[in-house]
């Protein structure tokens, strides 16, 4: 087992990788507790079923798969029917799923009755290695994806690698995209082992790594302010395809995309898109230029007429670079 101390201050948590440890979650949370899980109707149900069968009646939300599940009407749906079913405050919520619902059962913690204990179980690899760390937690507005949300910290993640067994290729490739993005922004040998090796043989050694870097990184701005935001490396391009796109495309092939838009004026662009080709990744994409900056302009990173975007000046080191929200035209 590996075990990872996120030591943020006032709100420290663990995270937790081993195989086969959803076969011994009470080995970790109190089952008897009220507890709400929330998850989605595609993961395959015998995660569900593992963990619920070691619980005493937990309450149960299955959420249509997809960024449109991360909206108003089902954060009011969930949370009205925990209030019928008398769900007090020491209930404790676990989002079972990849990051749509750790955004969504993230959020919901952070709100009901002021407040409950959350932990995280990621069960893709995307969600394994960024989006249950860090405590970003929030849903979607009509125009702007993560527009309402808040820092709310889990009790724990728990990571059992096995869950990665029942991945499509194309949702497996889509976490190594965010893996490529660590080695671009931080990690050369990362990256060299990404494009060079198979990962998958000794993925736990991985999924650690990368959540070194974040934790690296959040330990040292837990608000996004500053250095944190170098995670956001190909997402402000990427992240405007992947709504152009009506989320057609998954998250990580938009940040590639976005990873090579940013980076084709630069040295390293071709050894880049060597690594998405061998991940089976995109890094091209028709769209319409207007729209797509459009979308950006409506970036929550936005600041009047400015707007911070990531730079890599070679391989495992980046840059913040404010520039004029019109130049980003350049990179599109």
């Amino acid at each position: 087992m590996k075990i990872i101390d996120i030591s943020i201050k006032d709100y420290p948590y663990k995270v937790y990788i081993d195989r086969s440890l959803l076969l011994n979650i009470d080995n970790y949370i109190d089952v008897n507790r009220q507890i709400v899980i929330i998850t989605d109707d595609f993961i395959p149900k015998i995660y569900l079923n593992t963990i619920k069968d070691k619980m005493n009646n937990p309450l149960i939300f299955e959420v249509p798969q997809g960024e449109t599940s991360k909206s108003m009407e089902i954060v009011y749906s969930i949370i009205d029917e925990m209030i019928k079913s008398e769900i007090t405050r020491k209930c404790l919520i676990i989002a079972l799923g990849g990051g749509v619902i750790g955004d969504l059962a993230g959020f919901i913690a952070s709100i009901y009755m002021r407040g409950v204990d959350f932990i995280q179980i990621p069960t893709t690899l995307l969600s394994q290695i960024d989006s249950s760390i860090g405590g970003k937690v929030g849903i979607n507005a009509t125009n702007m994806k993560n527009a309402i949300g808040s820092f709310y910290h889990p009790q724990m993640v728990l990571i059992d690698p096995n869950t990665l067994k029942t991945l499509s290729v194309r949702e497996y490739n889509n976490g190594v995209a965010e893996m490529i993005k660590y080695g671009m922004i931080a990690d050369k040998s990362l990256f060299n082992d990404l494009l060079q090796t198979n990962i998958s043989e000794n993925i736990e050694y991985y999924i650690e790594k990368c959540i070194n870097i974040k934790k690296h990184l959040v330990l040292k701005d837990l608000f996004d302010k500053g250095e944190r935001q170098l995670l956001n490396f190909g997402h402000t391009i990427g992240h405007a395809i992947e709504k152009y796109s009506n989320y057609n495309l998954l998250h990580g092939e938009s940040i590639s995309i976005g990873m090579a838009l940013m980076s084709k004026n630069y040295k390293h662009y071709d050894l880049l898109i060597k690594i998405l080709q061998k991940h089976s990744l995109p890094f091209e994409y028709e769209y319409n230029k207007e729209k797509i900056f459009n979308y950006i302009k409506t970036d929550k990173k936005a600041s009047k007429e400015m707007i911070n975007i990531i730079l890599v000046k070679e391989i495992g080191k980046s840059f913040i670079e404010p520039i004029k929200i019109t130049e980003i035209k350049k990179y599109l």
